[in-house]
């Protein structure tokens, strides 16, 4: 019996070695490849539905601008001319103000979908801040609401406290609809750089402040 030598066997064992690992290493790599691509489409997926939310919901705040300023007018004017006759008067007109419905779906779907941990850094700050800023405002104009309209505060003896504060409560809303719609066309530009494959920019300190107060 011929008995084979390490030459005779060590090579081809090294060959299917480095074989195996060329192919452990491709397969690897196919996978990575694959996982990066549908994180990409998630991720293109996610701004697209960020774009067209931003967009939806600036043009429902500047939609509601105009009758919402012309009201805080009216107010002040009937303020200054002590105009206002009656507490139904007044419920009546604080009642016309309309908080704007704003959608934050495509927020609470990339979160729930992990798409911002797959996102670049500026363009996740901006968005949070953002929608940071939208959700203070609709926690100001619920809370807001609810407080001007209680029966406690609605006596002819607080009829004039009554106005200041729904003067002031309108001031605070109007001024922070006027905001959201600056900040929404910032945002725009930001996600159509970001779909457009352009990097993002840190969000401005001054916007930063603003949207944490």
């Amino acid at each position: 019996m011929v008995r084979s030598s390490t030459s005779d066997w060590l090579p081809r064992v090294l060959a299917e070695s480095l074989l195996i690992v060329i192919s452990i290493l491709v397969a690897l790599a196919l996978d990575e490849w694959r996982d990066q691509r549908q994180d990409d489409e998630t991720v293109q997926q996610a701004l697209l539905n960020f774009l067209s939310e931003v967009r939806q919901n600036r043009s429902r705040i500047e939609d509601a601008a105009p009758f919402n300023q012309g009201l805080l007018h009216v107010l002040e004017k009937h303020q200054q001319d002590r105009s206002i006759a009656t507490v139904d008067d007044f419920v009546n007109m604080i009642e016309s103000y309309v908080p704007v419905a704003l959608q934050s779906t495509a927020w609470e779907t990339a979160l729930a979908t992990g798409s911002l941990a797959k996102m670049d850094y500026n363009l996740v700050s901006a968005l949070s801040l953002t929608y940071n800023l939208q959700n203070r405002y609709q926690l100001t104009t619920r809370s807001g609401m609810s407080e001007l309209l209680s029966p406690q505060n609605l006596s002819a003896e607080k009829q004039s406290l009554a106005v200041f504060n729904s003067i002031r409560y309108l001031q605070n809303t109007t001024g922070m609809e006027a905001e959201l719609s600056v900040v929404y066309s910032e945002a725009s530009i930001v996600l159509t750089n970001a779909i457009s494959g352009v990097p993002s920019v840190a969000p401005d300190t001054a916007t930063q402040i603003s949207a944490s107060e």
